[in-house]
């Protein structure tokens, strides 16, 4: 929110990020608290445009909790929500995190949920949140896997757009 807004404007960039605990972080109780407690100090700076990631790695009760917490400070702050799926168990973090944030009344609509693959993107859509999805071609999902995701799905929420696969 300080330096690297400088730095990015000196190669003409406008920098905008997300903050949050990161949520294999959460398991960490002294560590989570501070940064909760230090969250709201930075959220109102310029550039700081939702609290995120925000989620699952392990799915244990510290994390609920902090996932909790983070959705409560965004929605003081009138952000919007960029939610983390764990990279094991995907399915159920995925499931879990959209119950939730329907259990606290978050509007879909105020959701990026990110890390979406083919397990999880038809249901994210369906319940009317934004589908984030992460590129990483040896990790997570590959460009072809990708493509096949956007021919499926569209780029609209709700899309329901279906073509021939890319790469199966």
């Amino acid at each position: 929110v300080g330096f690297e807004r400088f730095r990015a404007s000196q190669f003409g960039i406008r920098h905008f990020c997300t903050l949050a605990l990161n949520p294999k972080e959460a398991n960490n109780p002294r560590l989570s608290q501070q940064v909760i407690e230090l969250l709201p100090r930075y959220l109102p700076k310029e550039g700081v445009v939702a609290v995120g990631e925000v989620g699952y790695d392990d799915i244990t009760p510290a994390e609920d909790l902090l996932f909790e917490q983070q959705v409560a400070i965004a929605a003081k702050f009138k952000l919007p929500v960029l939610v983390h799926t764990p990279h094991r168990d995907k399915h159920r973090g995925t499931v879990r995190s959209m119950d939730v944030l329907r259990d606290l009344g978050v509007a879909p609509a105020r959701v990026v949920i990110d890390h979406s693959t083919e397990e999880t993107t038809q249901e994210v859509l369906e319940r009317g949140y934004w589908a984030g999805h992460t590129v990483y071609p040896q990790t997570k999902l590959t460009a072809e896997r990708f493509v096949n995701l956007w021919l499926d799905h569209g780029v609209e929420r709700h899309g329901e757009v279906a073509h021939d696969h890319v790469a199966d």
